[in-house]
């Protein structure tokens, strides 16, 4: 099945079961007197819920091109008709911050008029560094949404005041306790906000269409639009005053600490009555990092098939550059394919030495003809002549080559335990899954655990345990040491030949932490 079936298989699943919701929340908001609080709840936290499912879905499956890559999201619906606005503020979230928060751009998500159980359309705030620009291939800082880099920055707490997600951590050892990458609000029913009036959702005449868009400039002015007529507002007084009509999210250094004013989780009430009724539900890294590593796994996995079914490649892919070139002064050794080397990084083209192993069978070139997106339209790598979004991902994409993918190897041989790569199983005790000549694995971001910290850098490059965990790190052994001659031997592995029995890939997150694999036949 291919990637873009599965996603529309999902789509629809999502879509039904988005229906349901629809109904349901329906029903509710046109019933609120009978219907238990436990189920409004539920109905608000099912919608937030949907919301955020398409927003991880949105980031995952944008289309890609050969400079821009997966990860963003989409900005904010301004004027309440549904569709995302076009842009939402700059590079690095300086200028056009009220334009990151507006409604959730249900049209463009491709979900139906999601409501909370009070009816009200949900809104929707976006990370600086997640949301489209409509000239990011101009920017390499824009275009950069790797592991490393692609953290969020959005504060959030909860009605205590306790921080929960920290915008203006720039942490990449621990992502997920950083800023949130988006946050979705379900607004509730017209309440008294801090220090001002009872909220206003109307449309004067003149001011909307009659299906309720905003048609002011900027759509704010009318107060169906403006953000404060709908998200309240903590007291002051509390262990941490915040409105929720207005958030701070810069991602570049001087700005970053401003980001502490964020958003706060109701419902907050006092002996004066409730001042937050909003529910958010955060959109985290750990949500949409790991889909948007999958993505570049599977784009990474569709050039490799595209160029096994080439003709007279017959399954053969061209061999990796080995990890040991990371610090080369030669940028064209760095990452240029390597004879015998069966686990590195993908390598640059042309790929000169697979196709002289192959006695001219294979090409130097990626095919292009087949949507391969890490190619222009030659065939070329990308990041030859300019920073892609393959650029920022290249360092952390591996593949390992088992005996018959090698550009040396026979037509077609038999593919077994031994002379394949093994997928371990999840469950101890369930049988391995062998047959497969290739294998895409996406490191993501450096992690710490037993006394034992990854490191990114230049030190740390040519070393597989940095970036990759337990037996997906030991896909090194898989080579001679040293790989290439031109490389120092590892001090870690016995000189000398590979050992074709560390072809065990890794598949459960409690063995391989952050790693993803794809493998293919």
């Amino acid at each position: 099945m291919t990637a873009t079936l599965r996603q529309r298989g999902a789509l629809a699943m999502l879509m039904a079961l988005v229906l349901a919701l629809f109904a349901s929340a329906a029903l509710v908001s046109a019933r609120p007197a009978t219907q238990a609080p436990t189920a409004r709840e539920a109905v608000t936290q099912l919608a937030l819920a949907r919301a955020k499912e398409a927003l991880v879905a949105f980031a995952a499956s944008r289309p890609v091109d050969g400079i821009v890559g997966p990860g963003y999201l989409p900005c904010p619906d301004l004027d309440n008709d549904g569709w995302a606005e076009s842009t939402c503020g700059s590079l690095s979230g300086d200028t056009g911050q009220e334009r990151r928060l507006g409604r959730l751009p249900w049209k463009t998500l491709g979900l139906p008029d999601l409501r909370d159980a009070d009816g009200e359309r949900l809104w929707y705030a976006v990370s600086s560094k997640q949301k489209g620009l409509l000239n990011c291939e101009a920017s390499p800082e824009c275009v950069d949404m790797g592991p490393e880099s692609a953290l969020g920055t959005i504060t959030v707490r909860d009605a205590a005041g306790n921080l929960l997600h920290d915008g203006t951590s720039t942490s990449r050892l621990t992502p997920s306790l950083g800023g949130a990458l988006a946050v979705v609000i379900a607004p509730g029913a017209p309440i008294r906000r801090w220090g001002g009036g009872l909220q206003r959702r109307l449309c004067e005449a003149g001011q909307c269409a009659p299906t309720g868009q905003c048609l002011t400039e900027p759509p704010m002015k009318t107060a169906n639009c403006a953000p404060e007529n709908y998200l309240d507002r903590s007291p002051d007084t509390s262990l941490a005053a915040e409105d929720n009509a207005h958030f701070i999210d810069r991602n570049d250094r001087a700005g970053r600490p401003l980001n502490r004013d964020g958003f706060i989780h109701g419902p907050i009430t006092d002996a004066r009555g409730t001042w937050v009724n909003d529910r958010l539900l955060a959109v985290t890294y750990d949500d949409v990092m790991p889909a948007v590593m999958r993505r570049v796994a599977e784009e990474v996995a569709a050039c490799l098939k595209g160029y096994q079914r080439q003709a007279g490649h017959a399954g053969r892919t061209p061999w990796p550059t080995p990890m040991c070139r990371a610090g080369s002064p030669d940028s064209a050794l760095r990452w240029a394919d390597a004879r015998g080397v069966a686990f590195g990084r993908i390598p640059d083209t042309p790929f000169g030495v697979s196709q002289a192993s192959s006695g001219g069978a294979l090409s130097r070139l990626w095919p292009a003809a087949e949507g391969c997106r890490l190619a222009d339209n030659a065939g070329a790598t990308t990041s030859h002549s300019r920073f892609t979004w393959w650029s920022a991902w290249k360092r952390h994409v591996f593949y390992a080559v088992a005996g018959p993918g090698r550009p040396d190897g026979a037509v077609q041989p038999p593919c077994d335990s031994i002379t394949c790569l093994v997928l371990s199983p999840p469950d101890v005790g369930a049988p391995s899954r062998p047959g497969h000549r290739v294998a895409v694995l996406v490191a993501g971001h450096p992690l710490r655990w037993d006394g034992f910290e990854q490191l990114r850098g230049p030190g740390a490059d040519g070393d597989a345990r940095h970036w990759l965990e337990n037996s997906n790190a030991e896909l090194r052994r898989l080579n001679d040491n040293p790989p290439a001659p031109d490389c120092a031997p590892d001090p870690s592995l016995a000189l000398g030949p590979g050992n074709p029995g560390a072809n065990h890939l890794a598949l459960d997150r409690r063995f391989a932490h952050n790693d993803i694999v794809v493998a293919i036949p």
